[in-house]
């Protein structure tokens, strides 16, 4: 039995795919091509594959990951290119490597998110004077309290008046939503940020080919 980590691309076209549609989507694809999947044991038994860090809806990205158990010894490109063929248009594979054991969702330590938006005022300004703040504490949308970001925010970089990168904590151990920045702009710069596109650019993993 084989694991192999495939990196792939989300762009436009399936943004607002869930992460479970997507989950689904990949189970169907390897299907399609009739790939020899391991299964889990049980009584409603699935196909091994593990994602990453999810990604939120209406987000697309750059380097997304997920681990495939595989019953033959598929050579990486043969298994990329089987994807590749059926997928939907939107998801596009990579690369793939081979890893020893699974730990994916532990793997990640940081993420990289590129944002294009609309600011009421000066954005250079505004990020920061939110990035001096000793504290930023933003709601998070699943009503589990409000959370501080500044300790999860690493470094951001301004390119022009609309487009900026953030770098931040990602991972099972802290992860920060990358519209929580937007959030607190609004609520502690003075500015109105309207969300145009975010673009996860990179995620930073502990095991790389």
């Amino acid at each position: 039995m084989k694991i192999i980590r495939i990196k792939f691309k989300k762009g436009d076209q399936v943004k607002y795919v869930s992460h479970i549609e997507m989950m689904n989507t990949f189970m169907r694809a390897c299907r399609r091509c009739d790939l020899d999947v391991t299964y889990t044991a049980g009584f409603n038994p699935g196909m091994r594959m593990v994602f990453a860090l999810p990604l939120p809806v209406g987000l697309t990205s750059q380097c997304e990951y997920v681990d495939i158990w595989f019953n033959k010894d598929y050579m990486c490109e043969y298994v990329v290119e089987m994807l590749k063929q059926s997928l939907p248009k939107g998801f596009e594979p990579v690369n793939a490597y081979y890893v020893e054991k699974s730990d994916l969702m532990e793997d990640v330590g940081s993420a990289r998110y590129g944002f294009t938006v609309v600011c009421s005022g000066d954005l250079k300004k505004a990020l920061k004077k939110l990035q001096s703040m000793e504290s930023a504490f933003v709601e998070k949308s699943n009503n589990k309290g409000p959370v501080d970001i500044i300790p999860m925010i690493y470094k951001i970089d301004v390119h022009d008046g609309s487009h900026f990168s953030l770098l931040c904590k990602a991972g099972a151990k802290g992860n920060l939503h990358p519209r929580l920045v937007l959030k607190a702009l609004n609520i502690y710069a003075g500015v109105e940020v309207e969300e145009k596109g975010i673009d996860r650019e990179e995620l930073f993993l502990k095991v790389l080919q």
